[in-house]
């Protein structure tokens, strides 16, 4: 009876343990295969930047089962992990990372991706990661035609001379189209000049649109429009006191000054006045129909023959000499290359002080047109917020404020401005004809508010504001 029961109890501790040791064998993780993870696809080179947000792709198989897929970068401090349960044996791998902000720019960074199947087999792959990403468009500079130009005809040159910068990180193609020009040139590197005399048959208005993409497919356009006359008739005239190109460029609008065209019959393109504030005795003046040169034509007065024009190519053209300070209309003749010189005085009345209000117009590194003047609060476009010119010692009507434009932190909306001259309420007001194409002119009690490009902010500005002449211009210090 003993030995039966010894014997009974060996087969039932044998029977436990024949459990146990099964129980332990569906507990390990290990499974034995005989295949490999496979990369089917991997993007292996990825361009971005610091503080961007770029992403691993690929696609890994393995008849086993996917595991786990592991990024790990100590330097940016990335390990992670994708754990699998249900091991498929095709996954997509689509992982976003961002790039720490403070990642050396142009940097190169290799990242190994690890995959693992059910049976902890493991295959690496490297991305290469350049911190070199073009997300700038190529720069268009125009050299020759100038904008707006009037340029006569000829039986013998060719009428218009194109001459065009191109600069970026990679260029690709340059595009031209116009009535008269167009062409698609495949291009390289990181410069490219662009040249060409064309000669017109018709005179008329002729627009060239002008655009420049990169490798990356950045694209950039502009375009430059001229005027080929059979005679000197102008679509526009324009006086200036700057004496050269640079100086005529340096603003974000109001230089050279704009003049009226006369629409008597007979007197179309050829008769023009201004009004002009002379802030100095014997100021020197020129006029010229394209807005961005002294070149191809340039107006000033004939030394030889008082009241007579004489045309020039360049600033060197004797200047109109204005005999002292005040206000002036000077009007001007293309037929009979003549002027006139008539000063006169205002009679409106002037305000007692005037206002910049926006966005984004900085006074100081700490104040701006979004600073509140009575509690210091964030207030944009508000009177409340308006900053005051500064009035002339001599002229009531001249105001100025010396600015730096930038965008106004942690808060969304356009950078621009209105004016005022109510540091408690809206009115009297001016915005500027922007609809009308010539945000220099001022309107009283209308007009549009001004945004600024992108291009102009983080650069100092002086403001200057006529309040007879409604005339703003704003240039560059």
């Amino acid at each position: 009876m003993m030995k039966t029961t010894k014997l009974k109890l060996l087969g039932g501790i044998s029977l436990i343990f024949a459990i146990i040791l099964v129980a332990s064998c569906d507990n390990d993780d290990s499974v034995s295969v005989d295949s490999t993870p496979e990369f089917q696809t991997i993007l292996q080179e990825i361009s971005t930047l610091p503080g961007e947000e770029f992403i691993f792709e690929g696609i890994v198989t393995d008849p086993a089962g996917i595991k786990t897929v592991n990024f790990k970068y100590d330097s940016w401090f990335l390990d992670k992990t994708i754990e699998k349960d249900s091991l498929p044996e095709t996954y997509i791998i689509s992982y976003k990372f961002k790039v720490p902000d403070d990642a050396e720019e142009f940097s190169v960074h290799t990242i190994p991706v690890t995959i693992t199947n059910a049976g902890d087999v493991a295959v690496t792959r490297d991305v290469v990661v350049t911190l070199d990403k073009d997300i700038s468009a190529p720069t268009i500079t125009i050299n020759a035609p100038a904008d707006g130009a009037t340029i006569l005809m000829s039986d013998n040159d060719d009428e218009i001379e194109l001459n065009i910068d191109l600069i970026d990180r990679e260029l690709s193609t340059l595009q031209i189209e116009s009535e008269i020009l167009n062409e698609v040139i495949n291009i390289s590197g990181s410069s490219y000049n662009y040249t060409n005399s064309i000669n017109v048959e018709t005179p008329g208005n002729y627009t060239f649109n002008i655009s420049a993409t990169d490798a990356t497919g950045n694209e950039s356009t502009t375009s430059v429009s001229v005027s080929v006359v059979t005679d000197l008739q102008f679509n526009a005239m324009f006086l200036t006191d700057e004496t050269n190109d640079a100086d005529l460029n340096q603003d974000i609008f109001g230089i050279p000054f704009t003049t009226t065209g006369s629409q008597a019959t007979g007197e179309n393109g050829y008769v023009f006045t201004a009004r002009y504030y002379a802030s100095s005795a014997n100021s020197e003046v020129r006029f010229i129909p394209q807005q961005g040169s002294f070149s191809p034509f340039a107006f000033g007065a004939d030394a030889n023959n008082p009241g007579k024009l004489t045309l020039g190519q360049d600033a060197t053209v004797n200047p109109i000499t204005i005999p002292d300070v005040g206000y002036y209309e000077i009007a001007m003749d293309v037929r009979d290359l003549s002027y006139t010189i008539s000063p006169y005085t205002p009679t409106d009345s002037a305000f007692d002080q005037v206002y910049v209000l926006g966005r984004g117009i900085y006074i100081d590194a700490a104040t701006s047109t979004c600073t509140n003047n009575n509690d210091g609060s964030t207030q944009c476009w508000n009177f409340n917020s308006g900053k005051p010119f500064t009035q002339d010692s001599i002229n009531q009507y001249l105001w100025t404020i010396d600015v730096t434009i930038q965008d106004q932190p942690n808060d969304a909306g356009a950078n621009g401005f209105i004016l005022n001259a109510n540091p408690g309420g809206w009115a009297p007001f001016w915005r500027v004809d922007v609809a009308g194409g010539d945000p220099s002119r001022a309107i009283p009690g209308g007009g549009n508010n001004y945004v600024f490009d992108d291009s102009v902010l983080d650069k100092d500005y002086t403001f200057v504001f006529d309040t007879h002449l409604n005339r703003v211009v704003i240039k560059g210090r």
